[in-house]
């Protein structure tokens, strides 16, 4: 059975329709706010830094143990290096090959002092800059974080603004549809969708305002001819046309 409506409800199908349009439009928008894609790029960059940071207070704590044993090697060959000089200065030792013998030590342990505080003083130096790169990491994410929080909140009261205007377009939408016929409503609903959220549009000077199409001299004899309750449709795009005196039939 062909859908019927009378020329008041074909018309409220045209405002129907412009709430359509500016729910579509809203949803659109909410989509696109800017402050979506610039809140997910500082969620990555935290994340980055997170990540940085947790590497950094591994490598800084990795050289804080390395930093303990070389002071601990140095801390060991002095006193080894100690011992010997006061078994020397004691005199206890008067065999010549056994003096000559602790002398070398002494030497060989100085030498060996020496090349452990250079390493000490490296590691010290990496450790240094380890515990400098925490902390620049810390400051950025801290930062990074109030960034994130400041953001968001402009982004969710920017939702909540939209979303706000949304419930009160659906309220507005949902009154009209409720007095319209559910079998007019399920036809424009249909079209709606196939056709990119228009699914009901005004002839206006021989043209359809949803295709922008002119409509042939024939077609517009046949709508001319319909009856006031006959649903129109567009030979081009298959929407609803709705007759208006604006349509200059």
């Amino acid at each position: 059975m062909a859908v019927t409506a009378s020329p008041d409800q074909q018309k409220a199908l045209l405002d129907l329709q412009g709430f359509d349009t500016k729910l579509l439009q809203l949803a659109h928008k909410r989509a696109g706010l800017p402050e979506i894609a610039a809140a997910q790029d500082l969620e990555v960059e935290l994340g980055s830094i997170k990540m940085r940071l947790v590497a950094a207070q591994t490598e800084a704590s990795d050289l804080k143990l390395n930093q303990l044993k070389a002071e601990s090697d140095v801390e060991q060959v002095v006193s080894r290096a100690r011992r010997d000089q006061e078994r020397l200065d004691s005199g206890a030792v008067s065999a010549a090959k056994e003096l000559e013998s602790l002398q070398h030590e002494i030497g060989t342990l100085a030498k060996r002092q020496a090349e452990l505080e250079d390493i000490e003083l490296e590691i010290m130096q990496a450790y240094e800059n380890a515990q400098q790169a925490v902390t620049d990491l810390l400051a950025s994410e801290i930062e990074t974080t109030e960034k994130l929080s400041t953001l968001a909140q402009t982004r969710d009261d920017l939702f909540a603004d939209i979303d706000f205007e949304v419930n009160s377009l659906t309220s507005q939408r949902t009154e009209i549809a409720n007095g319209l016929p559910a079998d007019l409503i399920a036809l424009y609903d249909k079209i709606r969708a196939d056709q990119g959220g228009v699914g009901a549009a005004l002839i206006h000077r021989g043209s359809c305002q949803g295709c922008h199409i002119t409509i042939d001299a024939q077609e517009i004899d046949q709508i001319r001819n319909m009856p006031a309750d006959a649903i129109a449709r567009c030979d081009q795009c298959r929407r609803i046309l709705v007759r208006t005196a604006e349509s200059g039939l």
